[in-house]
């Protein structure tokens, strides 16, 4: 087992193609496992001067394992580590290495370790953290004893692979009322358009655009949260890329409900594999009493039922209003991987005693602390990394 550093954008081009051949022979492949999807994220929202890089695992010359990361210093139970971590953005949510199955975790760590040090880069930990319960990067996790692996939040995702009818029968009985009423509002309205525009449509501009208008016309514009994606050039770019990728890997979807003409709500998709995944989700607040949004999101549904090769269909997060629709949900982890196997028997002796610390304190509710109990809590509050003062 050898591994090869590739620094920079410079390295990320050269690990592209290595990158493409294995993410071919990897099953179940998803869209934080394209090489598109952190091409865009370094090309527009990775701070220029915050080192990254690519780690790639080799045997017998061919590649078996890449680990994108970006350096950085974070405090940790009171001190200040040098962290490999996966690229961290709230555009990209979920996060995964590339890693072969057949590696030897122990054998591939001491090559890391090598390699990291003929670079000259220090480290104390890899980070590995928003991977779900299928990811590769859990399952090397669990071959390494010096691991520390944390529950930290959770992501929905629906079944697709048979019939609308038995997972609508699922949802909520509000949600199927508020369903009906909203068909039967905006039908009355005018006509009804569903359009599903993918990469390489000539429409996907026009669409894109309408999108990002109905995000920022409502409380994510500038008069809500100031979360719309048109309110940032970084982060329109970072989609405005996504949206011209030409790749078999990854296709990324403008849906529109539109009423006599009009979009009335947006989402914006992808599809990898098998699966498609819902990253934003936008409607006009005007119609707000016609629950677009709600009705987008069953149309999106029953098509992926309908399609193929889709076979489930991801809502990424694990948000309060999601409980209606009884989609599964999956546990999210945080993966602290410890260059050496001191620095693992710190940080749990640390972490025992912050549990015990945390038992002497009063009680408080589990949405204000951000507990695991919680609906809306993504990571917890006491897994926080906080990146250390510069």
């Amino acid at each position: 087992m050898r591994a090869v550093h590739h620094a920079g954008l410079d390295g990320l081009a050269r690990a592209e193609r290595p990158w493409r051949a294995l993410a071919a022979t990897l099953g179940a492949p998803r869209f934080f496992h394209a090489y598109d999807w952190y091409a865009a994220f370094f090309a527009h929202l990775h701070p220029a001067d915050t080192p990254m890089g690519i780690i790639e695992l080799q045997h017998d010359g061919q590649c078996v394992g890449l680990i994108p990361y970006v350096q950085q210093r974070v405090r940790k139970a009171g001190l200040t580590l040098q962290v490999l971590s996966l690229p961290d953005s709230p555009h990209l949510i979920l996060a995964d290495a590339l890693l072969a199955e057949t590696l030897d975790a122990p054998q591939s760590l001491r090559a890391i370790r090598a390699c990291l040090a003929r670079a000259g880069i220090g480290w104390h930990a890899l980070r590995l953290a928003r991977v779900r319960e299928d990811s590769h990067a859990l399952r090397f996790a669990r071959g390494l004893p010096g691991a520390l692996v944390r529950p930290a939040g959770g992501s929905r995702a629906f079944d697709a692979r048979g019939p609308f009818e038995p997972l609508s029968a699922q949802f909520a009985g509000r949600l199927r009322k508020t369903l009906k009423k909203g068909r039967k509002r905006l039908g009355e309205s005018g006509a009804l358009e569903w359009l599903c525009i993918g990469c390489g449509d000539a429409r996907m501009p026009w669409a894109f655009e309408r999108f990002l208008a109905l995000e920022a016309s409502g409380w994510k514009g500038e008069h809500g949260t100031g979360s719309a994606i048109a309110l940032s050039a970084d982060v329109m770019n970072f989609y405005r890329q996504l949206t011209a990728v030409q790749s078999p890997e990854l296709r990324v979807e403008i849906h529109l409900l539109c009423v006599a003409g009009q979009p009335v709500a947006g989402q914006l998709a992808s599809v990898c594999g098998t699966q498609r995944s819902i990253h934003k989700i936008a409607y006009d607040e005007s119609w707000q009493h016609a629950s677009p949004g709600s009705v987008l999101m069953a149309n999106t549904l029953e098509r992926s039922c309908q399609q193929r090769p889709i076979e489930r269909l991801s809502l990424v997060t694990d948000m309060p209003w999601m409980q209606d629709w009884n989609a599964a949900r999956e546990t999210v982890y945080d993966i602290w991987i410890p260059r050496h196997a001191l620095y693992s028997r710190l940080a749990r002796a640390a972490l025992r005693a912050k549990a015990l610390l945390g038992a002497r304190e009063p009680a408080q509710s589990s949405q204000a602390s951000g507990s695991r109990d919680s609906p809306t809590a993504t990571r917890p509050a006491e897994d926080a990394v906080t990146p250390a003062a510069t």
